[in-house]
């Protein structure tokens, strides 16, 4: 699109050659002739030293760019609506292919896309413009929102529920059975696993994350979080809105997440604990205990229990005994010097 048509789009003011096309969006290290890139902090500016981009994004004119400009509140904000145009992909036809397998009782919206090879199960509901890609799985009496996507291979499991605009990307599991056994005698017999799972509006989960259905009662996943790929979330769990949970977390049943926290890669917790709103957990760091509103925490290395007891404990003594050390290391100076 022309420099203008894109400065129209991000509510920007265009300083050069308006009539300039441009095709894309890149980082400023690799920024051609053809498309546009953004500068957020002067420091950036040699970056674009040996480039000829087709126009910078700005947040106020800039004389050292030999390039079109376009003046813009927040330039990351506006490098990222206007890769969101370039990137966006042409809508897929509503309705039901042929060769997908849709039960009678299911009632799926006129405006949905069901691809071949998608199933459907019976007294499901598949709200507007929902698409469900080829080989995805809606279960008995689930519902998936108006807007959702849903890649090959996911998998909404019975009664389950998702609201609007989640994205599922390939192979996400919702709502298989929590890992939920009980010892008797030198057997693990199976609890019955007879809640759901609910995604609320605006979730985006990556590829190959679980979220296990509840043993009773519901596995809530709040509305604005997102969740990268590989990430297991157990059943009963509790997340709040605008959470981030990076790759490889880890979650064991009934832990509840508050709003705005932060997990960050191979995070992990043990059951029932409460990880605060607004805190962050380092990554691969293994939470034991509740972790309290707008906390940082981190740490964890495995080894012999009662041996990790005892090191834990001889650590909260470390900085006295350090200063004791000190303390003794300038007597003894004093003591040789006389």
């Amino acid at each position: 699109m022309k420099l203008a048509e894109l400065a129209e789009l991000l509510g920007g003011r265009v300083h050069g050659d308006s009539a300039r096309e441009i095709r894309g969006v890149a980082q400023a290290a690799d920024v051609r002739d053809d498309e546009a890139t953004f500068i957020d902090d002067p420091k950036y500016l040699p970056l674009l030293q040996d480039r000829h981009p087709g126009a910078v994004l700005v947040r106020a004119f800039s004389p050292e760019l030999p390039a079109p400009q376009i003046v813009v509140a927040e330039p990351r904000l506006a490098a990222i609506q206007a890769a969101a145009v370039f990137a966006a992909e042409t809508a897929p036809a509503p309705g039901v292919d042929p060769r997908a397998v849709v039960d009678p009782t299911a009632t799926i919206d006129p405006t949905a896309t069901v691809m071949a090879l998608a199933y459907v199960g019976p007294g499901a509901t598949i709200g507007p413009r929902a698409v469900l890609a080829p080989q995805s799985y809606v279960g008995p009496d689930a519902v998936v929102g108006a807007g959702c996507v849903l890649h090959p291979g996911v998998r909404v499991g019975r009664r389950c529920r998702l609201g609007e605009r989640v994205v599922c990307w390939h192979n996400v599991s919702i709502g298989a059975d929590g890992f939920g056994f009980t010892r008797i005698g030198d057997r693990h017999v199976k609890v019955p696993q007879n809640g759901i799972a609910v995604v609320e509006d605006d979730v985006e989960i990556g590829a190959n994350s679980c979220i296990d259905r509840a043993t009773f009662g519901r596995t809530v996943i709040g509305a604005g979080t997102k969740i990268d790929n590989l990430v297991q979330i157990g059943h009963n769990c509790l997340i709040g809105k605008r959470c981030l949970i990076v790759s490889q977390v880890g979650l064991s049943g009934s832990v509840t997440v508050g709003d705005d926290a932060v997990l960050a890669a191979g995070a992990g917790a043990v059951p029932h604990v409460r990880i605060g709103r607004g805190s962050v957990v380092g990554a691969r760091a293994a939470v034991r205990r509740d972790v309290p509103d707008g906390a940082m925490v981190g740490g964890f290395v495995a080894k012999d229990h009662m041996a990790w007891k005892r090191e834990t404990a001889a650590l909260t003594r470390l900085p006295e005994a350090i200063k004791e050390l000190k303390r003794l290391g300038m007597r003894v100076d004093e003591l040789e010097k006389k």
